[in-house]
């Protein structure tokens, strides 16, 4: 369930393990991360420290970080014409004592598909090793039709789709920024310092070739996972695969209820300016001076409130619906290297099922006298042991970073959802506060009604 400070069950294997580090062995230090984290979308200044394994000594505390990077998407502008048009976006960084980051600040200009490279790039090179990649945000084929088909690069409507990628970019390198070994990629540095253009990814595009060939590969990865599965020996990780799907439903309603919340809020915010339109009309129409004064006033207000109210709406989806989305999408990247450790077992496992059919060949050679044979079958099968301690020790490495990642990802999960939600309800009394101040100011108006007609 996940409730509690969420501490999963520790499993047979890990029982045996702490018992050999009782008795002498050595203990493995664990990736610890500093967070200081934003949820007011591009406009404030998030930092994310790194560390690495040797900043930690070995009962797993926190030394003084190696240094911090701050990732800021400023601004972003509209470049080609029609069918060629896109958007670039500006990305400001500053690095503070990192390592392999000549100078203290950068600003580059990167295409959306450039930011699904980067996602691609550091998939190919680590999700293999256990470590979950932050997803990026999706090409939307409808806002690539507004862009190019859209002769007005100062529409609102292009330019709220800009906010919002724009938020949700810097969200998704912030978020690799915080990872100790993703921040520290080469890929990831090019991206934030080379201020050049990068190689087009052509793989990127929304109806390439590429494109359609990972779809394909996705369908039929979800009916492989369908027809074959893994006999978990391991407790912790059933019960980790348990805790996940369980956090994935409950994310997903309470997602349903807050894009219901921003939607009735935005609703609101239209109510009062169309009844304020109401009054303002009202007023000019009425002959009782005091009347007309008071209801020009109550426009005002009206106008006033719905303001706030429409101020408030993008907070909540700043605030609440964009975080949990993000979070949303940190869950779809912990389930993905879930499913490469189902990899790694199915690859120990047919390299078992080799090993074992190379000895019953070999065993049916010596009974039949093919000498010959059976040598060359001996050197085969020293090759065949080898792929089966090679995946073996690749299980059990995934198996331990999973581990870690799973522990970082709920310790990360715990702060934010945490003050997000202190964020949210100090932006909402902000709001009522307001609100409150407006209908204050209008009392005495409401009072002078009353007092004229009794004159």
């Amino acid at each position: 369930m996940i409730a509690g400070d969420d501490v999963l069950t520790v499993s047979d294997d890990e029982q045996l393990e702490k018992t050999a580090e009782t008795n002498g062995a050595a203990t493995k230090s664990k990736l610890v991360v500093e967070e200081e984290v934003d949820l007011g979308g591009p406009a404030p200044v998030e930092t994310a420290k790194l560390t690495s394994l040797s900043d930690l000594s070995q009962n797993g505390s926190l030394e003084e970080p190696r240094g911090r990077l701050t990732i800021t998407i400023t601004g972003f502008e509209k470049r080609g014409d029609g069918i060629n048009a896109y958007l670039v976006y500006k990305v400001v960084t500053r690095a503070d004592n990192v390592i392999g980051y000549s100078n203290d600040h950068y600003d580059v200009w990167r295409r959306f598909s450039d930011f699904l490279g980067l996602h691609e790039k550091l998939v190919d090179k680590f999700q293999h090793e256990g470590i979950p990649i932050p997803c990026a945000p999706e090409k939307s084929i409808a806002a690539l039709t507004k862009t190019k088909l859209n002769g007005n690069a100062d529409d609102q409507m292009s330019n709220e789709i800009g906010d919002r990628r724009s938020r949700a970019l810097q969200r998704f390198l912030r978020r690799i920024a915080k990872h100790p070994r993703l921040a520290s990629d080469c890929d990831f540095r090019d991206f934030l310092t080379l201020n050049v253009e990068l190689p087009k990814a052509n793989s990127t595009s929304a109806l390439s070739g590429a494109s359609m060939r990972r779809m394909f590969r996705s369908v039929t990865e979800t009916f492989s996972k369908i027809t074959t599965h893994m006999d978990e020996s391991d407790s912790w990780f059933e019960q980790a695969q348990q805790e996940t799907d369980e956090f994935e439903e409950l994310l997903g309603r309470m997602i349903s209820v807050v894009d219901g919340l921003v939607a009735q809020r935005r609703e609101l915010s239209h109510g009062h300016e169309a009844l304020a339109k109401s009054m303002s009309m009202l007023a000019s129409c009425e002959e009782n001076t005091s009347l007309a004064h008071a209801l020009s006033h109550l426009h005002e207000t009206h106008e006033n409130v719905a303001l706030l109210e429409k101020i408030q709406a993008e907070k909540d989806a700043i605030v609440l619906s964009e975080t949990l989305h993000e979070h949303q999408s940190m869950i779809t990247a912990l389930k993905n290297v879930l499913n490469e450790r189902v990899k790694v077992w199915h690859k120990w496992q047919t390299a078992q099922q080799t090993l074992t059919k190379k000895r019953e060949i070999k065993a049916r050679c010596e009974l039949a006298g093919k000498l010959d044979k059976a040598a060359q079958l001996r050197e085969e099968l020293s090759a065949c042991e080898r792929n089966v301690d090679d995946a073996e020790k690749e299980f059990k490495d995934v198996s331990a970073v999973i581990r870690e990642e799973y522990e970082r990802f709920h310790k990360i999960r715990k702060q934010e959802l945490s003050e997000m939600f202190v964020a949210y309800m100090e932006t909402l009394i902000e709001t009522q506060e307001k609100v409150l101040k407006h209908w204050e100011k209008f009392g005495p108006e409401s009072q002078l009604i009353i007092t004229t007609q009794k004159n």
